[in-house]
């Protein structure tokens, strides 16, 4: 699925410059805004990419019943009085789908309010309802997130490489690759911290997160 790049930039640039932000004595301290700030940017790109799923799914299925079913032919159209009827449809892809979607939103919104247990088995259920479907690189990568805020580094880097190994070319395998990165750095790791940033601008040149990566090389460079 695809984001909106310019909001992409946006929370790049709020994560980038968070470590340099200074409150005023009365408000809150520098880490406390900038988790907000990350967590409604979060839930605001994730919104628009289930939203941006949903519409897709939903006008495929308009358009299937928009074209109908082909018509009967005279031999066809013939009563068959004897014949049981049909069995009721079974649900549409798309119904399934906006389903998935509304199980991730809720997900994501138990992230948003720190509710990480919760949040992390909520996407746990997504990513087993369909381990290859759209949603299954994101839901790796929440997953990974819920351990990197409760500071189970090790445990999110589990996650964040799966999503690089299982989805690479997927929206969410720069984020991983950049957050697997901070993970090597909260846990003292310089040297492969780096590297692996230097990994993320290098695959993924044009992504926000190679723009985050940029500005942590400069900010860890001695």
């Amino acid at each position: 699925m695809k984001r909106l790049g310019c909001i992409a930039l946006v929370f790049a640039a709020a994560c980038s410059s968070g470590g340099n932000a200074k409150s005023p004595a009365a408000g809150p301290p520098p880490d406390a805004q900038l988790t907000q700030l990350q967590t409604s940017m979060t839930e605001l790109l994730e919104r628009l990419d289930v939203l941006n799923d949903r519409m897709t799914r939903l006008e495929q299925a308009q358009a299937e019943i928009s074209s109908g079913p082909p018509s009967p032919s005279p031999a066809q159209s013939a009563p068959a009085p004897h014949h049981a009827p049909p069995p009721p449809p079974a649900p549409s892809s798309a119904v399934a789908g906006a389903q998935m979607a509304d199980a991730y939103r809720n997900a994501i919104v138990l992230f948003g309010r720190n509710r990480l247990a919760e949040s992390r088995a909520a996407f746990q259920r997504v990513l087993d309802t369909d381990p290859h479907g759209e949603l299954a690189d994101n839901a790796l990568f929440w997953i990974g997130e819920t351990y990197y805020s409760a500071g189970q580094y090790p445990d999110a880097m589990r996650f964040y490489t799966r999503v690089m190994r299982d989805f690479p070319d997927q929206n969410k395998a720069p984020d991983a690759m950049f957050k697997l990165a901070l993970a090597y750095e909260r846990t003292s790791d310089l040297g492969l911290a780096r590297k692996t940033l230097e990994e993320v601008i290098k695959r993924y040149p044009y992504s926000a997160s190679a723009a985050s990566a940029k500005a942590e090389l400069k900010r860890i460079k001695y």
